[in-house]
């Protein structure tokens, strides 16, 4: 099922109702030049029966009397042998009610009326009609009428405008319209113009995009969106689904799953008991017991944990394994230094890093990798990477994540993890 698209209301604010009035007028009669001037093009004018109606209507219009205004349009247009600049006041005036009654089929039309009479007579400049295309667009947005939103918005930046509201707008218009794919690529350019000022790209956007590629089934696509969401704007909601992306994959290793729990609990994402029980049980069976155990006290702190019998019995164990490794710490250490290569080593300085020993758990894991593992490499070194990440070393985290990437998760892993180490 779609994800409902959620978008933010608009409201026809003062500022954007005077655009659509304040362009100029000329409402009084001309004086006649004077004789030097005589050459001159006379400026446009208004017959006084016409003017005194139509400045009654733009009162009615301030007083919100739609209905009584439009009677005075009515009588407006009655009046015989009206000049172009006398039609283009009152189709002004008329299209200023449709826009403040939400009326946008009328808005339409007059708006067109409009922009016909002005290509003759020149009265607006290219940048007075663009609030009134806004305006326009903006209604129709209001009556849900999202198509004819997007075309006056995708008029408007035709003409020249650069308004950034009115880009949001024609976003959301093309993404509630249900055409996702046009809403989402003009959020990619909104996007790489952003990155490309080295700015920080529109949360909103970053969201709206998730949820239209979400909602198109396009699993990269929406991946990417939750990477920038948790770059730009980490938040638990925001790391909680992209983890879950993580989990999602059919490709996932199982020796990895461990992995991907560090990540949710360093991000602050767990909700329920078995997040917690999970993580105790992973990190158990990995002969990490320090971390289990911190794992168990989370859970107990959330109050997920420890009401049960079961609960305290697993508590007691996990103490016990904990106190086991303490003790035997100096000989296991002792025997690792003496085995042809580090694996042992850097899982006992791993061990102590979940213990949150991480001086001597980082020294141990960095001689471990220094003297050579027999398998997956780049595995150990994003282990490292995450233990100086849990350390408080964000730059040795970062610089060590650098050199991971591998199948089945591990690069995606490394550039997560990267991402959770470098946010504030």
């Amino acid at each position: 099922m779609k994800a409902p698209l959620t978008m933010p209301s608009f409201r026809l604010n003062a500022v954007l109702l005077a655009c659509a009035l304040g362009a100029p007028m000329v409402w009084a009669q001309t004086p006649a030049a004077p004789a030097s001037a005589a050459s001159a093009p006379a400026a446009p004018t208004i017959r006084a029966e016409l003017r005194t109606l139509l400045l009654e209507t733009q009162t009615l219009l301030t007083d919100k009397k739609f209905p009584q205004a439009r009677e005075k349009v009515q009588l407006a247009n009655a009046v015989a042998d009206k000049t172009p600049y006398e039609n283009y006041i009152v189709a002004r005036i008329a299209l200023s009610i449709a826009i403040a009654d939400d009326d946008a089929p009328s808005a339409h039309k007059l708006l067109e009326q409009v922009l016909e009479l002005n290509a003759k007579g020149a009265w607006l400049t290219t940048e007075e009609t663009l609030p009134l295309m806004h305006a326009v667009g903006i209604t129709h947005y209001r009556t849900k009428d999202y198509a004819q939103s997007a075309n006056w918005m995708d008029r408007n930046i035709k003409a020249g405008g650069t308004d950034p509201a009115v880009k949001n707008v024609r976003i959301q218009a093309y993404l509630l319209g249900g055409n996702l794919q046009r809403g989402s690529d003009l959020i990619n350019e909104e996007i790489a113009a952003s990155e490309q000022a080295k700015k920080a790209p529109a949360q909103n956007h970053l969201e709206m995009l998730a949820q239209a590629r979400n909602n198109l089934k396009d699993a990269a696509g929406y991946t990417r969106a939750l990477e920038m969401l948790v770059q730009y704007y980490p938040s638990k909601d925001s790391w909680r689904l992209l983890i879950n992306r993580l989990w999602s994959r059919s490709d996932l290793a199982s020796r990895l799953q461990l992995d991907v729990f560090r990540l949710a609990f360093y991000n602050g994402t767990p909700e329920e008991a078995t997040d917690y029980s999970e993580y105790v049980d992973f990190a158990q069976k990995g002969g990490f017991s320090g971390e289990a155990l911190n794992a168990y006290d989370q859970g107990v702190t959330a109050g997920l944990l420890g009401s049960t019998d079961a609960h305290k019995k697993l508590r007691a164990k996990l103490v016990q394994e904990n106190e086991l490794d303490r003790k035997n710490l100096a000989a296991d250490t002792a025997a690792a230094q003496k085995k042809p290569d580090g694996f042992a080593l850097f899982n006992i300085g791993l061990n102590l890093v979940g213990m949150k020993q991480f001086d001597k758990g980082l020294e141990l894991m960095e001689k471990g990798i220094a003297k050579g593992l027999p398998r997956r490499p780049e595995e150990a070194r994003l282990r490292l990477g995450v233990a100086y990440a849990q350390a408080g070393q964000a730059d040795k985290a970062v610089q060590t994540l650098a050199t991971v990437s591998g199948p089945e998760g591990l690069t995606e892993l490394a550039r997560y993890w990267t991402l959770a180490a470098r946010k504030p």
